[in-house]
Formats: structure tokens, C-alpha cells, sequence
């Protein structure tokens, strides 16, 4: 790739597909950022690095790639914005009001672990365990792919985490537009004592539209979207909003947000997509929404997905959909869904609270009295991840285990190393947000751009009740599938008693790099 930069494990850039929307005509373009520019020499021979790789710094390079240009040429590479700091092992989310969270990673070095490098061959001289990164970043950062070039990104006003994320970290999109975080593990099996130890803790991050008074609550959303056929209509009531009707309405966008695989700070079949939309303004101040189906199988394969209605950059709570039929195969399609064209009404207003929200979404919808156009874009129909299901894997890979019989292994303090924050959040803990003028709020009277521990949540009085509240450091019971009273499963358990422990030396042990 340009300058070098290598993204793909164990350099482990993020990566991601920019938002598709009308505007680019569901065209895709890849967004590659971080990673690492080591020397073909540092990396070693498959086994170990052949440098102190928690020693040199991440790439802060970030390039676009359009692999079907809309004119026919032959694709480039385009040099984009920096990112505000190098990052390894970070993680794209995209968000429902068209931007991109970058979360997690740390400066320097690499994913992987391993017990010794080609520059300390002894494991008892490696200064961060069996981790070959270092530097854990706890500030994220948002990419907005609207934005004019050199001003793309930002973390100004986005809180920091205290635990590190390293190598097997993850992230992921909840319903609420909240981000749930978890995992770290640069061991090679559980270490709860080592500098980056095995992580149990998650924690939920808010972005910044939770600052807002007022969140979106429209009525008529549909359970099943087809591949083009009739449109449908949403209705968007007055106290969604504030100000004009005919600004609302025109910066409202209708967007299908899926998730996908998330594992090892990726997230395989990530995708958003904008359907086109006109609407029609009442005189209370609401205002519908008429909203095409999704253009064909190719944009976005078959299954569930999140369904959002963003106004003025604040999404609703995304309701659950399934997309086509659901199932791998072959999907039934139909013309484009034709719209109406766009009707104001200058007097009509809001009585929603307003937004605290910095910005907002740029409204890439067609609203003339046009059909909606389709991209010519290669990709076969898969079967999509059902998110439900996904969510709640990810929830038990990260529980939070209580010990029953046997004392706890001893935690290890986050204090004894050091996180790196950004911006203006030098030094801020977990919880916290920043106000105008620098001062200090804690999330319990907050609400926005704040990590929380999973067991609290969002209390904002507008949000109140829409927050996500999951509790995972309830007691964890593992199943007596044989019924022998021993309450062991195949899991493995680190805090039961008689768990299975590693013996092997370390010398022996195999590390993974």
C-alpha cells in the first residue's frame, strides 16, 4: 500500500466501507487507517519479531480506495486525512448519524504476542509481558467522510477510558447508538497479573448525539425491508425535533445499520446504508417520510439490520429488520420504489427541546419527484449474522466472572501503566466528559461522549429509559449439562474451583505472532 503502511494482521490497521448513500449512488469506498510501516526486515520469521516492536510507533496514515470508480477509471489509492494520533489494533464503527468511530489500540507496536524478539531474546526482559504493543490509546477519535479534507477528524469533547485495549479487544454498535467495548487479552492464555492483563470489564461508550434533549421517536416503522417494490412511510412527530419543519425534514436521513462479525478489532460485513427519501410536512409540525426500499442485494445482503431515522445528526433507537427474505439465495427484487416529490410548509415548527449535539448529519437524500437509482456494485448475496444472536455472544465472551468457591486471581491495576488521551482530554478517567470551557462533569449528571462501566447507565431525563442498562456482574453459572452437581462446563472458568490451569513452562508455552 502507499508509504508503505502494512494493515493486515499483525500490523492491524482499521478498516472499513464508507457509508453508502444515494449521493455516491451506493458506490463503495474503503477507508484504511493505522497500522504500521516497519521495515520487511523488522518482522522476523513468523515466530518473533525481529525488533522491540512495542518501541516504534504506529502509522497515522489513512488512504481511500474506490475499487469501481463511477467513470470508469482504473482505481487509485487516496491519500487522506492523518489520524490524530498513530494507532494499531483500532477499530471502525460505524454510526448512525454517518460517521465513524475509531476505538481502542495502542501507539506502538503490533498485534500478536510473543515470548521473546530478535532484540530480547529473554522473556523476563520484556517490558510489557508477552504483549508487542504498548502505549493503549483511551481517548477514540470520529471520522466524518463529509467533512472538507483537514478537517476529518476530531476527538474534542469525547471522554477516556482507563483500561487498555489491546490485542483480542472488540467493539460494537448497540440498538440505542451507544457503542458496547470489551476484551484485551496480549497473553497466551490468562493472565490476570501481567501489565496488559486478561480484560473481564466492558464498558458502554456514548457518542456525542447523547448529549442531545431530544431523541427521534417516529411512528410506522417497518419490520421487513424488500429489494425495491413500494415505498413506505414513517412519520416523524413534532416533539422529535425543534425549529423549522423544513429543516428537519430535509436534514432527516433513513439508514440501515448492520453490525456485522466483530472480532480481533475488525468488523467483517460492517456496512451502512442511506435509503433515498422526499416527505411531507404537516401542519402540527410532524412531517412523513417517504422512504424507497433498499436498491438490490448487493448493497446489503439478505437478513437483520438496525433501521435508524437520524434528524438533525441525533438517531432514534434502531428498530430491528430483516432485509429481503432473510436467507441465503437467491432474493426477490423489484423495480425501483418511485417517491413523491418533497412538500414544505414555511410555518410549520418543532416542540422538541433541541439538539446538544455538535453537528449533524448531511442529508445525501434525492427529494425531487424522481425514482431511485441503483449501483452497478459486484458482490454476491450471503447469508447475514443474525445481530441478536451476535450481540449476545459478544456479551458472554466478555462476562464479568464472579469467584464462587475458589479466592479471585489478584486484579490488576489499571493505574500501573499509562493511558493515552488526546485533545483536550489529558488526564480525564473513565466516566467523565468535557464541557465548554475545559470543566470536568461526571456521567451520572452527563450524558455525552462518555465511557461508563456496563452496569451503569445513561441518565440523561430525555434518554432515560432508551439508554443501554445490561448488567453483566451478576453471579455467572456455568451448565450441569451431565448432571454430576460439579456445575463445570466446557467453558473455561478462571475463577471455579478446579479450573484447568496452564503448566507448561513458559519457555515451552506456544506464543502466537
Amino acid at each position: 500500500m502507499p508509504n508503505n503502511v502494512v494493515r493486515v494482521y499483525p500490523a492491524s490497521g482499521a478498516v472499513a466501507m464508507l457509508p453508502l448513500t444515494p449521493a455516491n449512488n451506493w458506490n463503495p469506498t474503503l477507508l484504511f487507517c493505522g497500522g504500521s510501516d516497519m521495515p520487511d526486515s523488522a518482522w522476523g520469521n513468523y515466530a518473533n519479531p525481529a525488533i522491540n516492536t512495542w518501541d516504534y510507533p504506529a502509522s497515522q496514515d489513512c488512504q481511500r480506495l474506490t475499487p469501481e470508480p463511477a467513470d470508469g477509471s482504473a482505481p487509485q489509492y487516496e491519500q487522506d486525512d492523518n489520524m490524530l494520533e498513530g494507532r494499531t489494533m483500532g477499530q471502525f464503527i460505524l454510526l448512525p448519524d454517518g460517521k465513524m468511530l475509531v476505538i481502542n489500540g495502542g501507539l506502538n507496536g503490533t498485534a500478536g504476542y510473543a515470548t521473546a524478539t530478535g532484540q530480547t531474546p529473554n522473556f523476563a526482559d520484556m517490558p510489557y509481558g508477552m504483549s508487542l504493543a504498548a502505549g493503549p490509546i483511551g481517548t477514540p477519535a470520529i471520522y466524518d467522510p463529509n467533512a472538507p479534507k483537514g478537517q476529518r477528524w476530531s476527538n474534542a469533547g469525547l471522554g477516556t477510558s482507563n483500561i487498555a485495549r489491546l490485542y483480542h479487544s472488540s467493539a460494537m454498535l448497540l440498538p440505542d447508538g451507544s457503542v458496547l467495548v470489551a476484551g484485551s487479552n496480549p497473553n497466551v492464555d490468562v493472565n490476570t497479573t501481567t501489565i496488559y492483563p486478561t480484560e473481564y470489564r466492558a464498558e458502554i461508550f456514548y457518542p456525542s448525539y447523547f448529549g442531545a434533549k431530544t431523541r427521534p421517536s417516529p411512528t410506522g416503522m417497518p419490520s421487513t425491508i424488500s429489494y425495491g417494490g413500494n415505498s413506505f412511510d414513517i412519520t416523524v412527530p413534532a416533539t422529535s425535533y425543534s425549529g423549522s419543519a423544513n429543516a428537519a425534514a430535509g436534514n432527516t436521513t433513513v439508514v440501515l445499520l448492520r453490525g456485522g462479525f466483530t472480532t480481533h478489532a475488525m468488523n467483517m460485513g460492517q456496512r451502512y446504508l442511506q435509503l433515498n427519501n422526499t416527505f411531507t410536512v404537516q401542519n402540527d409540525g410532524s412531517y412523513i417520510l417517504h422512504v424507497a426500499q433498499a436498491p438490490n442485494p448487493n448493497v446489503l445482503q439478505p437478513g437483520p439490520a438496525l433501521l435508524f431515522v437520524t434528524v438533525n445528526g441525533i438517531p432514534s433507537v434502531g428498530t430491528m429488520v430483516i432485509v429481503g427474505n432473510g436467507a441465503v439465495g437467491a432474493q426477490p427484487t423489484a423495480p425501483a420504489s418511485v417517491l413523491p416529490p418533497s412538500v414544505l410548509l414555511d410555518t410549520a415548527k418543532g416542540s422538541g427541546g433541541g439538539s446538544g449535539s455538535t453537528g449533524g448529519a448531511q442529508n445525501n437524500n434525492n427529494n425531487g419527484a424522481s425514482s431511485t437509482s441503483t449501483g452497478a456494485i459486484v458482490g454476491g448475496v450471503v447469508g447475514a449474522i443474525a445481530v441478536i444472536g451476535l450481540l449476545g455472544a459478544l456479551l458472554g465472551i466478555f462476562l464479568a466472572r464472579r469467584r464462587r468457591n475458589a479466592a479471585a486471581p489478584v486484579a490488576h491495576s489499571s493505574s500501573s501503566y499509562a493511558m493515552t488521551s488526546g485533545g483536550q482530554n489529558m488526564g480525564m478517567g473513565m466516566g467523565s466528559a468535557v464541557l465548554p470551557g475545559g470543566q470536568f462533569r461526571g456521567v451520572r449528571s452527563s450524558d455525552s461522549s462518555a465511557f461508563v462501566p456496563l452496569q451503569q447507565d445513561n441518565n440523561s431525563d430525555a434518554w432515560h429509559g432508551n439508554g443501554s442498562t445490561a448488567n453483566l456482574n451478576g453471579p455467572y453459572t456455568d451448565r450441569d449439562d451431565a448432571g454430576s452437581g460439579r456445575m463445570m462446563s466446557m467453558d473455561y472458568d478462571p475463577y471455579a474451583a478446579g479450573s484447568p490451569r496452564v503448566t507448561t513452562p513458559m519457555h515451552m508455552q506456544n506464543h502466537r505472532y
